[in-house]
């Protein structure tokens, strides 16, 4: 029998890789575009947005945990994880195109259709998701190579991020500033496509090498298993801040559409695109630097997560957890700073030096992605030592619901304040239009407009991609000086667990072989 910690090839660490490039592609259209979507396009205020992600969180608590019953009650020759790839990846195409169809049922209609297709979406999501993050340790069972493997894997996976957050504006504008409905619509279809194919086909080029017999414990007494483990409760707090990382990111298109007007000379670029390719394209603000602002972001995700394997060497993870926290934090304020008062945002100047900046603001971001799945891993291997149990569907489905949760809760909050300061999108349309310079003067000059003060409104949505990320990098650290876990003498009793599951294993293949053959010669 081959061994179980047989190293595996290069072709199926990038085969797994291929699961995440799909899930992250997609998973970026909804964090890039669907806000926007729903206040600028389909008509909803920002209110009623934070409310239905708010609503559909009350199935996210029960959709999650059945989602973990279900992952460590399946067994099949394909494996416990595995299977989900393939069975979700074609309905994924169909709710993620449903969650940006061009409907018209007017405010009201739209706001109950937005709900119903988030509540699909989620669904088809969290089944994919949940056996996502349990795969890794199954597919590779020793920690060194499950890090590396998440390392490479999580590389395509930011590829699979940085696409439409750079492309999907440029693609939706392909259709006009006057089908705008079916330009957001054809482009989510579009890049779920391109996410979904290549997830479906990854599963063909990884088994799992941990085979576990199905279960008959309750979700609950899983439940009762992890929250007695100190180490998952320090990691799920931390999780809950660390959305506050993320969140304020998906206010880089209202960036760019409302404190950038004036940057670039849109108009003038379409012209001459059309004089010299013949090609008819309206250009967005939002279209075009989005993706530019982009840049500095996507390279700095990429590089941060190809050096995780080399950070390791010298550090532990919690080590690295906290020491890029605080350069994140250093970076986020340093940036809020320069663009409110060096060199003003809503500048050429100040809208290349932000782009610069976003690379060291979002260099923490790459390494938290791995280290999350990386440390939550080993909870699982740690519990599986202690207890005989693997918990990876109950592990991973409730750090989903309390990071989905958060995710609602500061979403719904920011979307609110954002309101307060006086965003109505109807208003400051009217207020920009055909406008060809910025709508405020500097961030340190007040500008008020209809009793709003929209010198105050642009900073606050500056605030949020930047100083906001601080807050949240600050609250997740925190816990983290509480998470205790030697991860050199894990190393040296995980191999001895399993080097001792697998000689049980051999022995217990040899017995029934043998009891075969007595079995067979008797007959005769």
């Amino acid at each position: 029998m081959k061994s179980l910690f047989k190293k595996k090839s290069t072709r199926e660490i990038l085969a797994f890789s291929l699961l995440p490039f799909g899930i992250s592609t997609i998973y970026s259209i909804v964090g890039t575009a669907l806000n926007m979507y729903f206040t600028d396009v389909l008509g909803l205020s920002l209110s009623m947005t934070g409310i239905m992600l708010a609503v559909t969180k009350v199935w996210d608590a029960v959709n999650d945990p059945l989602m973990g019953m279900l992952v460590d009650k399946t067994n099949t020759r394909w494996g416990k994880c595995r299977p989900y790839v393939f069975w979700m990846s074609g309905p994924m195409i169909l709710v993620t195109a449903l969650l940006f169809a061009p409907v018209d049922f007017g405010q009201t209609g739209n706001f109950i259709y937005a709900i119903i297709a988030y509540i699909l979406y989620y669904t088809i999501y969290t089944a994919l998701d949940i056996p996502n993050k349990g795969l890794a340790p199954l597919v590779f069972p020793e920690d060194k190579l499950r890090v590396k493997a998440l390392s490479w894997s999580n590389i395509l996976g930011s590829l699979g991020s940085v696409l439409p957050s750079l492309l999907f504006f440029t693609v939706a504008g392909l259709w006009g500033r006057e089908n705008q409905k079916q330009g957001y619509f054809f482009s989510a279809l579009i890049f779920a496509t391109l996410g979904a194919v290549p997830m479906f086909f990854s599963a063909f080029g990884f088994k799992e090498k941990i085979k576990i017999p199905p279960k008959k414990e309750k979700y609950i007494d899983g439940l009762k298993i992890v929250f007695k483990d100190k180490k998952y409760i320090v990691l799920t707090i931390a999780m809950f801040f660390s959305s506050i990382v993320n969140i304020g990111s998906m206010f880089l298109p209202y960036f760019a559409k409302w404190n950038c007007i004036g940057v670039l000379p849109i108009d003038q670029l379409c012209d001459w695109i059309n004089q010299t390719f013949g090609i008819s394209l309206q250009l967005t603000s939002e279209g075009l630097l989005t993706p530019l602002l982009q840049i500095g972001s996507g390279i700095s995700y990429m590089l941060s997560m190809a050096l995780i394997p080399l950070f390791l060497k010298k550090m532990d993870k919690k080590t690295l957890w906290i020491g890029t926290s605080i350069i994140g934090i250093a970076a986020d304020i340093i940036c809020f700073i320069v663009g409110i008062w060096i060199v003003p945002y809503n500048t050429f100047a100040g809208a290349v030096v932000y782009m610069i900046l976003r690379f060291f603001t979002n260099f923490p971001v790459g390494i938290m992605t791995v280290l999350t799945t990386a440390m939550f891993s080993d909870v699982v291997e740690d519990l599986e030592m202690r207890t005989g149990k693997r918990l990876e569907g109950t592990v991973f489905s409730f750090q989903s619901l309390i990071s989905q949760i958060s995710v609602a809760i500061f979403n719904a909050l920011i979307l609110n304040v954002v309101v307060a300061f006086g965003y109505n999108v109807d208003k400051m349309n009217a207020l920009t239009n055909n406008l060809t310079q910025p709508l405020i003067q500097s961030p340190t000059q007040s500008f008020v407009s209809g009793g709003v003060d929209y010198t105050l409104l642009l900073n606050v949505i500056f605030f949020l991609l930047t100083a906001f990320g601080a807050i949240g990098l600050l609250l997740q650290t925190i816990p983290m000086f509480f998470y205790k876990f030697d991860e050199k003498a894990q190393a040296g009793k995980l191999k001895a667990f399993r080097e001792e599951k697998e000689r049980r294993e051999n022995e217990e293949l040899n017995a029934l072989a043998a009891e075969n053959e007595k079995s067979a010669g008797d007959a005769k």
